[in-house]
């Protein structure tokens, strides 16, 4: 299992490399490196010697080799105020329409739509294959608890994500345990709400069994088909009915009970900036997985 230090390198390598995807707008990755600033020892200090120049605030003076200047300095040097600065080189070639910087017509992210029987042919996105490619248990349940914050996907292709995942992982799932930090799963669906969903969410980094998965789906399900901010569809498609199962989903929406348990301050796979990133998919995805999976 990858190490804290390793996947540190990794968030910078992949930040560095995002900064080249023309498809990742300017504010994303001011809100990024802010993520960042949150996990220790990501950043470092600002430093300028022999080896990681000055930053030059003149605009006239950024090309494209000083571009690249500076990112080789990042590697070295990989501080909050060079990787700002970056940003705002990057932002002023983009508006220069320059080479490689200009914004294209984002490719499609369209996938198959989820058929009703049980063989339904599901492909795996992008994001969650790349890291069971690499074989990390640790980030392979960090980018498979990442897909359900991917609102194109329902959840016919959820059950088909934790299908493949299982089937090409071995051990991917623990068994189902409960703790002082992974309660029960409630049946009543009354009490499914936003915060009870983000408990759960959290309660799986403790406890990644098959059941906490399965139930997640069936309260993101209820808080989609309910209409809740956050958890509808990005589809085109018209809005589904609810099904008898979820009949209880206006109350869902509306019961608030006064004896929750209290959040914990964990979610950062809510971020809308997280969110976006693995919309985007590639690098700048790659960083929200290793650094979400560094929040243990």
């Amino acid at each position: 299992m990858k190490t804290n230090a390793t996947m540190i390198g990794q968030v910078r390598e992949q930040f560095l490399t995002a900064l080249d995807d023309t498809q990742v707008s300017t504010e994303l990755l001011k809100q990024l490196v802010d993520a960042a600033q949150q996990s220790p020892g990501v950043m470092d200090a600002h430093e300028v010697n022999g080896i990681t120049r000055a930053i030059d605030v003149d605009p006239v003076s950024w090309n494209p080799d000083y571009f690249s200047r500076q990112k080789f300095f990042a590697t070295r040097n990989f501080s909050k105020e060079r990787l700002e600065h970056l940003i705002q080189v990057r932002d002023v070639f983009r508006q220069r329409n320059e080479k490689g910087f200009t914004p294209t017509v984002a490719a499609s992210h369209a996938r198959k739509a989820p058929m009703n029987s049980a063989s339904f042919d599901y492909q795996p996105t992008s994001n969650l294959k790349k890291f069971v490619d690499e074989g990390d248990l640790l980030t392979i349940r960090t980018a498979l608890r990442l897909e359900l914050n991917d609102r194109r996907l329902d959840g016919a292709e959820l059950h088909g994500a934790l299908a493949w995942a299982k089937d090409n992982v071995s051990g991917i799932f623990e068994v189902f345990s409960e703790g002082a930090f992974a309660r029960e799963l409630l049946s009543d669906q009354n009490q499914w709400t936003e915060d009870y969903y983000d408990l759960q969410v959290t309660y799986l980094k403790t406890n990644f069994s098959e059941k906490r998965f399965l139930h997640l789906i069936e309260v993101r399900e209820l808080l989609r088909n309910s209409a809740v901010e956050g958890f509808v569809s990005t589809k085109a498609a018209a809005p589904k009915t609810a099904s008898s199962t979820h009949s209880a989903a206006p109350a869902a929406q509306a019961s608030r009970p006064n004896s929750r348990q209290p959040i914990p301050d964990s979610a950062p796979e809510r971020n809308p900036a997280f969110k976006a990133a693995l919309l985007i998919g590639g690098a700048i995805a790659a960083v929200v997985v290793f650094l979400v999976a560094l929040v243990r």
